[in-house]
């Protein structure tokens, strides 16, 4: 939990996200708009561009196009980290 904790620190900051949009967030709440109508914190393509910058800047990362739908919530850029091997 303690890099889940660090990932959710680091959009807060980097994008300066409010406490009234953070009302109701879980680690799992959708990050970007689906499109279906579920609640989410509607970020946008700007957005998802400095979240790939805090990848590269906080954990060395470098996000292909491709993998970008995989960082859909707190909880699987925490996987996405994991599985990369750089948790640390």
């Amino acid at each position: 939990m303690e890099l889940e904790n660090r990932i959710y620190e680091s959009l807060v900051e980097r994008l300066e996200l409010d406490d009234e949009l953070l009302s109701g967030f879980t680690y799992d709440t959708p990050l970007f708009n689906t499109g279906d109508g579920s609640e989410n914190l509607g970020l946008d393509s700007i957005d998802a561009l400095e979240l790939v910058s805090l990848l590269y800047e906080n954990w060395d990362l470098d996000v292909p196009t491709e993998d970008m739908k995989k960082l859909s919530t707190v909880n699987a850029i925490a996987d996405y980290i994991r599985k990369a091997g750089r948790e640390n």
